[in-house]
């Protein structure tokens, strides 16, 4: 075997399979890939897919995550998620442990679906932007409809089933005067105990559909703040939102479960359903981050090949301002995807992230109970 330079953490580098590529049964606004073609095309092969599990499984042990992502993953069928189940029975071992996880939109859940997810313990995340109104702003169906209605569905059935999905909450500027709202309604409405958020940021301006929809750092400031003091207030110690329990972990000197903080872009890559490996979902079909193709070249070739180890030096690069900054072990430079200029420049949200985590350190010394609970 060559000998390669590792630029893989010790621990399995995690993969975001997109098994039908940018293909969505909706058109929402705000989409990394709006603008692309997103109808139905072709899936992800059997012959491609089973090469990949196959590589993956024998060079990584122990406990093994798969992401299966999109465009909107559930139109491969469930036929193929069987197929999935089978190919990673064929090849795990003993010393192996799979968990699989899915982020949905929810409207092609189906009680035969959920049924399925929860017979092979599948993790489920759905993307819900809060009431009706904050979710149907952008996330629309083909005829620009919302799919507010589509997805509530989805969620009951999975409930029904017993499963209680993650919820994934997209702020836009437009929908930053319904925070409280829907802060609301999740909580009491729905009454969810987890949720996270993504900040919309076209950093490179390309959807001219959402111009505008950029928030700012003194919005994304007030926004948080605001999060915070609700969450505070609400006084539930099951209530968890990703944002401000990272953030809190961060602060405590844990690592924090999301790569915005905790810096582990490189512990991560996408493979697209032709072959094509990218370092994540926000990067999927920029050629100039392309890091291989396990069509042409074999995975352990790819995950340690120069691209990526130029990838990785270009992630971990920190601009002068940083290494002053008390909360650079923290912060770690932000998502790689919001960084302005290119993948080694600063974290757009620089200062509402020091901003914030300020804020919130302050709000935790006032409680010191709560610090208790915490390190307990």
């Amino acid at each position: 075997m060559k000998n390669f330079t590792a630029t893989i953490p010790l621990k399995p580098a995690i993969p975001i399979i997109k098994i039908v590529g940018n293909s969505c049964n909706l058109r929402c606004g705000y989409c990394y890939y709006n603008g692309t073609d997103q109808s139905a095309g072709s899936v992800m092969s059997y012959e491609l897919l089973e090469e990949f599990l196959a590589q993956y499984t024998k060079f990584f042990k122990g406990r093994l995550i798969f992401i299966w992502f999109g465009g909107e993953p559930l139109l491969a069928g469930l036929s193929f998620f069987r197929k999935i189940i089978d190919i990673q029975m064929k090849f795990v071992d003993k010393n192996q442990e799979i968990q699989n996880f899915i982020q949905t939109n929810a409207t092609l859940i189906s009680h035969k679906w959920a049924s399925f997810l929860k017979q092979y313990k599948f993790r489920v995340g759905i993307s819900l932007d809060g009431n009706e109104e904050s979710h149907n702003q952008f996330r629309w169906t083909y005829n620009k409809k919302g799919s507010f209605e589509y997805a509530m569905r989805g969620l009951k059935i999975l409930r029904e089933c017993g499963i209680e999905p993650g919820i994934i909450q997209t702020i836009t500027a437009d929908n930053l005067k319904r925070s409280r709202d829907n802060f609301d309604f999740f909580t009491k409405v729905l009454g969810i105990k987890k949720w996270g958020m993504n900040i919309y940021n076209d950093i490179r301006h390309e959807n001219k559909a959402m111009a505008g929809q950029n928030l700012t750092n003194d919005q994304l400031v007030s926004f948080l703040i605001e999060q915070i003091d609700l969450w505070l207030k609400k006084g539930d110690p099951e209530l968890e939102i990703r944002e401000i329990e990272d953030r809190i972990c961060a602060i405590f000197g844990k690592i924090p479960k999301t790569c915005t903080l905790n810096g582990s872009c490189a512990g991560y890559f996408c493979i697209e359903r032709d072959g094509k490996i990218y370092p994540c979902d926000k990067s999927s079909g920029r050629d100039e981050l392309l890091l291989g193709d396990i069509s042409k070249q074999p995975l352990i070739e790819i995950l340690n090949g120069a691209n990526r180890l130029v990838y990785a030096q270009k992630v971990a690069a920190l601009p002068i301002e940083c290494h002053s900054c008390q909360w650079q072990k923290v912060c770690n430079n932000g998502c790689t995807m919001q960084r302005s200029g290119n993948i080694d420049g600063k974290y757009y949200f620089c200062e509402a992230q020091k901003t914030v985590l300020a804020y919130l350190q302050s709000k935790l010394s006032e409680l010191g109970y709560f610090i208790k609970r915490k390190e307990v």
